[in-house]
């Protein structure tokens, strides 16, 4: 009924341009004027219209509009991009299939899709996506070994932050709604030095967070899934002199949530546990990107990054009480983990971009190297524990060169060598003794080579070969017999064949761009798990080959100053081949998981300085399977988002919706005995993504 209601009010309301006055008329002409979008986080930064990739880019106008909260509230919307659920915040990701889906006790922390804020790593850890401050969001899909190496071998996920100007602004926000939401904002910034805007630049953003995470604890009668998120970025910009840029960042993220979302009958709203566990993460981060550009036509560029995190993730096993089910089993599992990590790149550019070097017109030179530390424990109902100490050192070194053959065609090619070292010591039982030590070395190589060709100043085709990597590694799982099991797995490679076109028509009013691929994937990792109730083994295991073909697109028609429609598709096939599970038996050759055959977003927007504006967006997938270990499927689904807001002066205010139509649809599926009353036999259980909420936003800028 609510939504019945909704639509006509946002039709009416939007589609209406009676103002209330002659000078809210004329404000309500005028569109907002968007900055050309240029992607950062590839290995050279490009105009968004002439990048030679599969690149996705979300501005302002989506952030804004209110329903985009978190990362994970924008992720149904990209293309042939993944998620998995089992934790608070969506932040294990798949693109293309590439990726890892969990990281439970025994799962390394060496991820295939790269999440970045600004310049500081933050993959396998998605929780602090918050979008509050964000310029842009940025998705680049395919392996990227040229610029990143070794954890982006299914793509990039990039949070752009916004930077300090030389004029003093910044803005307040707040946001209530359903699931008692409670949200606030602050953001501001601007010039330090006196006399001298551009020499010193400081801005300041923070924001806390809070909700009652969908879910009711019937038997305890709490909020045990409950959201509490608190977030503080300052980065300075600072030039003291002609030839030297420093850019600093310092970040902290406190996410302290609760986690409790599985029952037995799988009702998708309550819950039973008498244990309910958590999902706490709290980081700390810096960065500092030093650029030199007093040499002649060399441009020296230095980036230190370092992060620790603190995390606990928590979860009562069995789903019940013994009040309620009195012969089932008791368990509550608490995996604790202490990461650091620390990367440090330098690297020399062209400043030219044309007859830079000879036959080389534009070129990079650079050096990476990073180390990841991390120690885990994990202990079930509170008795039993294990420990384990794992790092990872990767050193690498990366060039990319271009060279036009003519001022519309031009070949890029890049390469980049890495080497890669990896120990981890277990303790079974936290004894203090070493129980197995095993480590991994390799030497990897990847690149791309693209060709591109401009069919006029408003369209350009490209084709592109890049060789990608998954490196190999050890395993940190105390369940395992290291007599018998391996302790190890070996390194996949990824050959990636991308063909594409981007364009504008109409006076730029039309732009759309379509992206071809087929991948190859060899000695596949596949990751999965073997038991029930809370004795679980997890494992990685290399298979056979792999391949995948798809097709990436989108398109956006600028009807009117103000208004816009756009839409997205993605199409993808895959096929992997039979494998041997660690426990024996066959996994049959079928698809790969986290591949829907299909996702589309359609949408229609309106964007204005002042007055009126507002969009409704609709997406969908396909069904694909959950996991490698297993034939559960998460069914196709629709959802619809939309927001209604009214801007004046630097006041704005918003009514916004996230999945109208109250879709039920999974974001993570099990698939093992649980249940004491079915004798524990393998039953399927889900945890469902949020249902239908309503809030409203206001925010003042300055």
């Amino acid at each position: 009924m609510r939504l019945q209601k909704l639509i006509p009010l946002l039709s009416t309301l939007l589609l209406s341009d009676a103002p209330a006055d002659e000078s809210a008329s004329a404000a309500v002409a005028a569109p907002i004027q968007l900055e050309p979008v240029r992607v950062t986080a590839d290995l050279w930064e490009t105009p968004l219209d002439r990048i030679a990739a599969s690149v996705s880019v979300y501005g302002p106008e989506t952030l804004e509009g209110g329903a985009v909260r978190h990362f994970g509230d924008l992720a149904d919307q990209i293309p042939n991009l993944t998620y998995t659920g089992g934790t608070s915040r969506p932040r294990y990701f798949q693109i293309r299939g590439v990726g890892e889906n969990s990281q439970f006790e025994g799962e390394t922390p060496d991820s295939t899709v790269r999440f970045l804020v600004d310049d500081l790593d933050f993959t396998g850890l998605g929780t602090v996506g918050s979008t509050f401050d964000v310029r842009q969001v940025e998705v680049l899909r395919g392996p990227q070994a040229g610029a990143f190496g070794a954890n982006a071998a299914g793509g990039v996920v990039r949070l752009v932050t916004n930077e300090p100007g030389p004029v003093w602004s910044g803005d307040i926000s707040a946001a209530t709604g359903e699931d008692g939401l409670r949200e606030v904002g602050v953001a501001a910034g601007g010039p330090l030095a006196k006399g001298d805007s551009e020499k010193l630049q400081v801005r300041v953003a923070a924001q806390r967070s809070e909700s009652d995470g969908f879910r009711r604890n019937a038997f305890l009668n709490a909020d045990t899934n409950a959201r509490d998120e608190s977030m503080a970025r300052v980065k300075l910009i600072w030039r003291p002199c002609t030839f030297w840029r420093w850019d600093a960042t310092a970040f902290f993220a406190d996410a302290d949530n609760g986690f409790d979302e599985f029952a037995l009958d799988n009702n998708g709203r309550f819950t039973f546990s008498d244990e309910p566990g958590r999902d706490e993460q709290r980081s700390r981060a810096a960065s500092l990107r030093g650029v030199y550009s007093g040499w002649s036509g060399v441009r020296l560029t230095t980036v230190t990054t370092a992060a620790w995190t603190d995390s606990t993730y928590s979860y009562d096993s069995d789903w019940t009480s013994v009040y309620t089910h009195p012969d089932a089993y008791k368990g509550f599992a608490a995996i604790t983990r202490e990461r650091g990590t620390l990367g440090q790149e330098l690297r020399l550019d062209s400043v030219d971009a044309d007859d830079a070097a000879g036959w080389i017109d534009r070129w990079t030179l650079g050096a990476y190297f990073s180390r990841l530390d991390e120690a885990s424990a994990f202990a079930t109902d509170r008795v039993r524990s294990t420990r384990s100490d794992y790092r990872a050192d990767n050193f690498a070194l990366f060039g990319q060169a271009a060279h036009d053959f003519t001022v519309r065609t031009r070949i890029i090619l890049g390469l980049r060598a890495e080497y890669v070292d990896q120990q981890s010591a277990v303790d079974k039982d936290a004894s203090g003794t070493v129980d197995f030590r095993p480590a991994f070395a390799d030497t990897l190589t990847g690149g791309k080579l693209t060709l591109e060709h401009d069919l006029s100043p408003r369209q350009a085709v490209f084709a592109s070969a890049a060789r990608g990597y998954k490196t190999g590694g050890v395993s940190v799982d105390a369940n395992i017999n290291p007599t018998s099991d391996p302790l190890r797995f070996g390194t996949e490679t990824l050959w990636n064949f991308e063909a594409g076109l981007r364009s504008r028509w109409l006076g730029d009013c039309l732009l759309g761009e379509v992206t071809a691929f087929h991948v190859e994937r060899e000695n596949v990792q596949l990751r999965g798990s073997v038991g029930d109730k809370d004795a679980f083994r997890y494992y990685t295991t290399n298979g056979g080959a792999a391949r995948g073909d798809g097709l990436e697109s989108a398109l956006t028609w600028r009807l009117a100053d103000a208004w816009s429609v756009f839409g997205t598709l993605a199409l993808l096939r895959t096929e992997r081949e039979s494998f041997t599970l660690p426990n024996g038996a066959s996994a049959k050759g079928r698809e790969l998981a986290a591949t829907p055959g299909y996702g589309y977003t359609v949408g229609l927007r309106r964007r204005v300085a002042t007055g009126w504006f507002g969009d409704f967006v609709f997406a969908g997938r396909d069904r694909y399977y959950e996991s490698e270990s297993s034939d559960e499927t998460r069914a196709a689904y629709v959802v619809a988002n939309a927001s209604l807001g009214h801007a004046w002066r630097e006041w704005s205010l918003t009514l916004w919706g996230r999945n109208l139509l109250d879709a039920e649809y999974d974001k993570r599926v099990f698939f093992f005995g649980n249940d004491p009353v079915s004798g524990y036999a393998s039953t399927r259980y889900v945890s469902r993504a949020d249902p239908r909420q309503f809030g409203v936003s206001a925010q003042y800028r300055f």
